[in-house]
């Protein structure tokens, strides 16, 4: 290091003298021989020299001495370097704090962008959440719907079963008595039969091709006897134009050994005699039997 620190001033102070042109020379042709093998620092050295060098050479001043010309040459080139070094402290200094501010802003910026990032994927989150609880609000609501039509058909199979257990029951009966229902004027195609339990009063009663009533009209079955119909049940029909149903109000009928059973057809659905069309008629003798 002290080597190199040694050579250094002699290549500096023998470049002064050799650019001020007071070397004798051997010492020229030392400094030559340093210069093929400077440095890129010893170069650019020179190149300062050389530049002061003339500066110095051609100036107005009056016959000064080496030595004087040799240590105005450093001192300016030693203050040239100073000024360098102050600007290129100041410029690292300058990049430095820029480079601070540039990290500020970019780590502003990029917790900026996090936090919209982070924003964007949260807005979707609950955006997704409220189409979720939107569509299970919907499949809930559907399938309470469900379950509420499950459980009126539920409702409906069991009336059924328990008029078809009541019918059953009506045909255990030791007292059955079937009266045949044929079609009349209005309906000759029609047709029917009443499955009669005379010792618990009640019937089965099966029609059929009876047309569709209209909207105001209502099917009623009747039990006529003594001159006198009773209004027994009121009815409608299915799409075939058949109907299946059990009636218990037939206690006016046991003690009557003759009868008949009726089918109308009624505009007043609150009609207590048989004034609409007759469809159907069957009649029941005791004496003879069915």
């Amino acid at each position: 290091m002290a080597k190199q620190q040694g050579n250094r001033r002699t290549f500096k102070e023998l470049c002064a003298d050799y650019v001020l042109n007071i070397l004798d020379q051997d010492e020229r042709m030392r400094f030559e021989e340093m210069l093929d093998e400077a440095t890129e620092e010893e170069r650019e050295l020179y190149q300062q020299m050389r530049t002061k060098g003339n500066e110095i050479l051609f100036s107005d001043k009056d016959n000064p001495s080496p030595g004087e010309l040799r240590e105005q040459l450093l001192a300016e080139v030693e203050g040239l370097n100073e000024q360098v070094a102050d600007r290129s402290s100041k410029h690292t200094e300058t990049a430095t704090d820029q480079e601070v501010v540039d990290n500020v802003a970019e780590n502003a910026e990029t917790r900026v962008s996090l936090t919209l990032v982070i924003s964007i994927v949260l807005g979707f989150i609950c955006l997704s959440l409220v189409f979720y609880a939107f569509s299970l609000r919907s499949e809930i609501s559907a399938q309470k719907s469900t379950i509420v039509s499950q459980e009126e058909e539920i409702a409906s199979l069991e009336n059924e079963m328990n008029e078809l257990q009541e019918m059953l029951a009506v045909l255990d009966s030791r007292q059955l008595h079937v009266v045949r229902l044929l079609g009349m004027e209005a309906n000759p195609f029609g047709f029917g039969n009443v499955i009669w339990d005379s010792q618990n009063n009640r019937a089965v009663v099966r029609l059929a091709e009876l047309p569709a009533p209209d909207k105001e009209e209502q099917y009623q079955f009747w039990a006529i006897f003594d001159n006198k119909a009773i209004n027994i049940s009121s009815f409608s029909v299915d799409a075939n134009g058949e109907a299946l149903f059990m009636t218990d109000n037939l206690d006016g009928l046991g003690n009557q050994k003759d009868f008949s059973f009726a089918v109308t057809l009624e505009s007043d659905r609150n009609s207590s005699q048989p004034d609409g069309e007759m469809h159907l008629m069957g009649s029941y003798n005791g004496e003879k039997g069915n």
